[in-house]
């Protein structure tokens, strides 16, 4: 499954207090095959990632955070409805 990571696109930070952080992608320039992503988390800072084309049409590149479920389904007691499933989104709910 190919992932855009557009502007607005939420997404899970490792962070070393927290395990997690929630973060936006705040703006995204692509130049040929080379994408930058900066991301607004939610502690006020901001982390830049440098990836490729190719890594964003990959599903799971370990050069990008693991996406945030839509806020609706946050609170889903079924982890069968999550729309992404990986380790934050799983913590979340516990």
């Amino acid at each position: 499954m190919a992932h855009n990571y557009d502007v607005g696109t939420r997404a899970w930070q490792p962070d070393a207090a927290e395990g997690w952080i929630s973060s936006e992608v705040e703006q995204k320039t692509v130049e040929g095959d080379k994408v930058k992503l900066v991301f607004l988390l939610a502690n006020g800072e901001t982390k830049a990632i440098e990836t490729t084309s190719a890594a964003l049409q990959s599903d799971g590149h370990e050069s990008l955070p693991p996406l945030m479920n839509p806020t609706m389904l946050e609170a889903s007691d079924d982890l069968t409805n999550l729309s992404h499933l990986n380790e934050p989104a799983g913590e979340v709910g516990v």
